[in-house]
């Protein structure tokens, strides 16, 4: 990973990074006292208990007694320290301390430890309670001394004393990394631990999600040219219906569809697959003339496809051209309603009804001047059937506008698209950012190259921009006057037209006029 592609995360995933160190902070400043008790806190006690071997006395002779009496040999101290553990005692010393688990259990966690040098053996136990620690190491201290105060059978002649009884001490850990018991200290490093938890998270969901976001990263997966880029409308300008290339002419979403017209009227288009550098372009093909179709579709619904076309519709009728759109989304027409047009007689009506409706007659103007429409129809049952049939109609279509814009189902939402896609002279994919993956990215451009259509670009819309990106005055001024409603037709015939007749005017002449 480079350095660009860490700092793209960074843009992409600012808010899950900020998002994991203020919930961090806060958890450790709630969790923290303002006064923490600064006593250490102890873990575990451990008690021991000494005891001192020694002999049995023999017994003295009596006066009967002619033979020398025998002396028992003192048990090993490795001996006494399994009598300790093992048999007798352990079980004594459960019943003393009323243990009802097995004993040997209760065994098992002494340390017994034998010193020859000074015939001693100490008892040692750690619990987490230092009273039990004691208990237990006392308790067995005594039922071994009285064990062998019984003269057992192997134990010899020793016998058992104890030389200090068990008392607990505390366990003191030094060992490991301490949290200070500061509050501020504790929320820091929190917040440190947080982002580094969001760093990581970050970077997790940057791998798992292949959502398109960026103009080359659009580019890669279509392997096509991204032809202009329309930035994310504000919320006050998601209206239903809205042309903003007409409402707001001057804004920089106005300007980002004018540039894929410009795109679309002078750079030349490619097939799918080939190299679509500039040189090899000229040379490989023709740029969009007059009466030419534009076919524009997406991968998906909801990507802002007709919305495109209906700003493109404007953007062409804004140069002098002749615009027809045709509405061949059989399956969801909904064209029509961004120039207010209502729904009627249309594609499916001309293709069942072939000679008996000609297309002039369903053509109908629209709010845009210079933009006529022919909407999806009436009879829409089979739209499948209606899209295999529509080659007549568009070519009495180019007979009659300058440019021609199909509004087509989604490429992977329905197989009605590639009925029409031979009959494009150029394609314009509508990409949303943030929505199209890239395996789907891949799938489109797999489609296409297999149709072998010759495609225009990609047109990237609600990406993230900066000002500054769109030159100097975008956006500002004139760009916040807003046209409305019925003043559409009439900003288009009136206003438009007259700053197309200006840019042909010297630069004194127009700011003389200004």
């Amino acid at each position: 990973m480079s350095l660009h592609d860490f700092v793209k995360i960074l843009r992409q995933r600012w808010w899950v990074i900020l998002l994991c160190t203020l919930v961090a902070a806060a958890a450790m400043f709630i969790a923290t006292p303002a006064r923490t008790d600064t006593t250490q806190r102890i873990g575990s006690y451990t008690a021991t208990a000494t005891l001192l071997v020694g002999e049995r006395p023999a017994p003295a002779p009596t006066g009967r007694q002619t033979a020398a009496p025998v002396v028992q040999q003192q048990a090993s101290m490795g001996r006494i320290a399994l009598y300790i553990k093992t048999g007798d005692v352990p079980e004594r010393a459960a019943a003393a301390l009323d243990y009802t688990d097995d004993p040997a259990k209760l065994a098992r966690g002494l340390d017994v430890v034998t010193d020859p040098a000074s015939e001693s053996i100490t008892i040692t136990t750690t619990a987490a309670d230092g009273d039990r620690a004691a208990a237990v190491a006392n308790t067995f201290a005594r039922e071994a001394v009285a064990f062998f105060d019984e003269a057992p059978p192997g134990a010899g002649s020793a016998v058992l004393t104890i030389l200090q009884e068990a008392t607990p001490i505390p366990n003191e850990s030094t060992a490991g990394f301490v949290i200070p018991p500061d509050r501020n200290i504790r929320t820091g490093l929190a917040a440190l631990v947080g982002l580094l938890v969001g760093l990581a998270l970050a970077l997790l969901l940057d791998r798992l999600d292949s959502r398109l976001r960026s103009r080359q990263e659009v580019a890669d997966a279509l392997r096509m040219p991204v032809i202009a880029e329309v930035p994310r409308l504000k919320r006050s300008d998601r209206a239903d219906g809205t042309i903003l290339t007409l409402t707001k002419p001057l804004s920089v979403y106005a300007d980002g569809y004018r540039a894929a017209r410009t795109a679309l009227m002078h750079l030349p288009t490619q097939e799918e697959g080939l190299d679509w550098s500039p040189r090899r372009s000229a040379v490989a093909s023709e740029p969009v003339k007059e009466g030419q179709i534009i076919l524009i579709s997406s991968a998906h619904a909801a990507e802002g496809k007709s919305t495109s076309v209906a700003n493109l519709a404007a953007s062409f009728a804004e140069a002098g051209l002749r615009v027809l759109v045709l509405d061949a989304d059989l399956r969801s027409p909904d064209a029509h309603a961004k120039f207010d047009v209502p729904q009627g007689a249309g594609i499916s009506d001309y293709v069942t009804n072939r000679g008996a409706v000609e297309l002039v007659d369903i053509m109908r103007p629209t709010s845009v001047d210079g933009v006529q429409i022919v909407t999806a129809g009436t009879r829409l049952d089979y739209p499948a059937s209606l899209t295999s049939r529509l080659a007549p109609l568009m070519e009495d279509a180019r007979k009659n506008a300058d440019v021609v814009l199909v509004d087509t189902a989604p490429l992977l939402a329905a197989s009605d698209v590639f009925d029409i896609l031979p009959l494009a002279d150029a394609v314009v994919i509508v990409v949303r950012a943030g929505r199209l993956t890239e395996n789907a990215a891949n799938r489109v451009a797999e489609l296409l190259g297999r149709f072998r259509v010759r495609v225009a670009g990609a047109l990237l819309i609600g990406g993230h921009s900066r000002k500054a990106d769109y030159g100097y005055g975008y956006g500002a001024g004139y760009g916040d006057v807003t046209v409305r409603g019925k003043d559409r037709r009439s900003a288009t015939r009136d206003s438009l037209p007259a700053r197309t007749a200006d840019a042909d005017q010297p630069d004194e002449t127009r700011r003389a006029a200004r």
